[in-house]
């Protein structure tokens, strides 16, 4: 599994798309796409997500997810929530992972894994 992370609009999705040679219609925009796709795009919508049973059913996935963690802090406790397990999804996600990479401005940031991929 491949985890890529960055905020929005910083071009994760293209990056995986010239990277792999992939095309739109290989990305999931849901979970149960992603058992099929070799692309999961938008993982911060699923903080609760078991990553042990999609990556069991996907084990060569590649996850995008957007970090919700940086600039201000929200004032509601619920949004505070999702921002805390989408942050320990993501963690626990990249334990796995066999490459992690971070996107920012387009440009990609290696933070676990070495060489190219694909």
């Amino acid at each position: 599994m491949i985890l890529i992370i960055g905020g929005a609009g910083q071009g994760k999705l293209d990056y995986v798309l010239e990277r792999t040679g992939y095309s739109a219609a290989d990305v999931a925009r849901s979970l149960e796409e992603a058992a099929d796709k070799p692309i999961l795009a938008g993982l911060e919508r699923w903080p609760e997500l078991d990553g042990e049973a999609l990556l069991a059913a996907n084990p060569g996935l590649i996850v995008i997810c957007d970090e919700v963690g940086c600039g201000v802090v929200p004032t509601r406790p619920e949004e505070r929530d999702w921002r805390e397990k989408v942050g320990r999804l993501c963690c626990r996600l990249a334990a796995r992972a066999e490459r992690v990479e971070r996107i920012f401005c387009g440009l990609p940031m290696v933070l676990k894994g070495d060489g190219a991929w694909n």
